[in-house]
């Protein structure tokens, strides 16, 4: 179902060396960039920091910037292409994530003579209270480059944090997300129609069919049930498009 896959490479008291001295830099919410070893960001809340500095395009590539604003929190999370941008689209949808931030820290290290320079995709925290990195899979590749992926492990172990590899969402989850995301802010209704709607999709049937039921005129029944699909209170099968038809139920 998600594009989120189960968390890999750190085992619980699992040691790493490493021959990188890793200085890392974020920025506070309105305060200036700041420089520590790993150990130094154990405890915070990065999640709710912006970038260390606004995103720039790829070298030689034409790119997009981003502007999410979260749909459960007053905070815009600025992506710096579209592959980030998706997954913060999953990320503000799956309940699993109640806050989540892109690019909020810049990890410096040297290897081959030369500085390396490099900011992990996002920095989450987790429903549980676990905070964790994640990385977008190269295109086409099943994890990070060793050495890359290795100074993010040495540095997460130091921190606190998990390292979970994904991708982000593709194909129909993707698009279905895309659609529901215009939906993800609540709205005014009047008295009685998010109940009515809930009660008409007691048993699995389509969109258009249970807001007939509910009584509620089309218009506002769909984009009701839109904006409860978002939240969850309504289900769907999301190996189906949302068409008007789409089969939804009650949570």
């Amino acid at each position: 179902m998600s594009a989120v896959e189960d968390p890999g490479g750190l085992l619980e008291g699992e040691a790493l060396s490493t021959e990188w001295d890793v200085m890392v830099l974020y920025r506070e919410p309105y305060g200036p960039v700041r420089a520590c070893g790993a150990a130094g960001l154990r405890g915070l809340a990065l999640e709710e920091f912006g970038p260390v500095s606004e995103p720039v395009p790829y070298r030689g590539r034409r790119g997009i910037i981003t502007y999410w604003p979260v749909a459960s929190r007053e905070q815009t999370v600025v992506c710096g292409s579209l592959r980030q941008w998706r997954l913060a689209v999953e990320l503000d949808f799956e309940p699993a994530w109640v806050a989540f931030s892109a690019g909020p820290v810049e990890l410096r290290w040297r290897a081959g003579g030369r500085e390396r320079r490099w900011r992990p995709d996002f920095v989450a925290c987790t429903a549980g209270g676990v905070r964790e990195v994640l990385v977008l899979k190269p295109p086409g590749e099943e994890s990070l480059p060793t050495a890359k992926l290795q100074v993010l492990k040495a540095v997460a172990q130091a921190a606190g944090w998990r390292v979970r590899q994904v991708r982000e969402p593709s194909g129909l989850r993707g698009r279905n997300l895309a659609w529901l995301a215009g939906y993800r802010f609540p709205a005014d209704y009047e008295d009685g129609q998010e109940q009515a709607l809930l009660e008409a999709f007691r048993e699995p049937r389509g969109l258009r069919v249970g807001v007939a039921a509910s009584g509620l005129d089309e218009l506002t029944g769909l984009d009701l049930a839109y904006r409860m699909l978002w939240q969850r209170r309504l289900l769907f099968d999301d190996s189906q498009p949302l068409l008007p038809d789409a089969v939804a139920w009650t949570a």
